[in-house]
């Protein structure tokens, strides 16, 4: 099964700020993304359900320090992209 992904406004502008200038960060974000639509819950993804202030989503590991937050829509046939970052620091996708 194939999931469909939606990107919220929050996601689309710090994915913007991350790629700038970046061409190997944009590759691994890119095969990140088709792991995502292909499985979820791919091992290399490392992905584990987190709580944050809106609720429970769900986290997925692009490269050691960079991490995708998404969680599920529509019947859990798609998964909306909410943020993109670090996953350290004062602008850590876990805060």
């Amino acid at each position: 099964m194939n999931y469909e992904i939606e990107f919220s406004p929050n996601f689309e502008r710090k994915l913007k700020k991350l790629l700038k200038g970046n061409s190997q960060l944009k590759k691994r974000i890119a095969k990140a993304l088709e792991e995502l639509t292909a499985n979820p819950f791919a091992e290399s993804l490392k992905t584990h359900k987190i709580s944050t202030s809106s609720g429970t989503n769900y986290s997925s590991r692009v490269t050691g320090d960079i991490r995708i937050i998404w969680n599920f829509i529509d019947n859990k046939t798609v998964l909306l992209l909410v943020t993109i970052g670090g996953h350290e620091g004062s602008r850590g996708v876990y805060r």
